[in-house]
């Protein structure tokens, strides 16, 4: 092989160097390339999760906040109407209290409720139960009948009658008649406030 033979072997060897260097160098950049796109996908799911994640504790305390929202309000709601049932409560038994100022419209009061009481149990006898206050104020006593004092009686007034082997019992006293009643109270209590907690579940 000559001289001009063995420059043209090198260059030819030398271009093919050149050439295998190239495509190593493109087959990096596109493997280098193909990495990076699989990195940029993985983060872009992962910032995907992140954001969902933060959404979900988002909505999470949301929720919770607006849960408690409407627990406190229907609490409140709650507190009033059992303030205004004990209001109502206060207020039968301050007129109760007011009433025994004039003693004769509470004594006639007091008798209207013995008499009721004596027909409810149906005896020829018996004997009607007062607390101290009421003994004084009590204008007759029905024939067949004896008056005891129960102390300490919280009744806010008026009579408890039984036989004389106190086996029935009838209670017309003013407190007695009002827990009667209470249920009903309740009840118109709840209807005048069951929109105020309809709007809050609403909300």
């Amino acid at each position: 092989m000559d001289s001009q033979e063995l420059e043209k072997f090198k260059v030819i060897l030398k271009g093919e160097y050149e050439r295998r260097v190239r495509e190593y160098e493109q087959k990096i950049e596109e493997e280098l390339a193909e990495i990076a796109a699989s990195k940029m996908l993985e983060l872009e799911r992962k910032m995907e999760e992140i954001r969902k994640s933060r959404s979900k504790t988002l909505q999470e305390r949301l929720d919770f906040l607006k849960l408690k929202a409407v627990k406190s309000g229907k609490d409140i709601i709650i507190n009033e109407a059992n303030t205004l049932f004990l209001d109502i409560e206060n207020t039968a038994k301050q007129i109760t209290c007011n009433a025994k100022v004039n003693p004769a419209n509470y004594s006639r009061m007091l008798n209207e409720l013995i008499k009721e009481a004596v027909k409810a149990l149906s005896s020829e006898s018996g004997i009607i139960w007062l607390p101290p206050d009421d003994k004084d104020l009590l204008a007759s006593i029905p024939k067949g009948f004896s008056l005891s004092i129960i102390e300490n009686l919280e009744s806010w007034g008026g009579p408890i009658v039984t036989d004389e082997e106190g086996e029935r019992i009838v209670e017309n006293t003013i407190k007695g008649r009002f827990e009667k009643l209470a249920p009903l109270i309740q009840q118109r209590i709840g209807k005048v406030l069951s929109p105020l907690l309809e709007e809050i579940d609403r909300a």
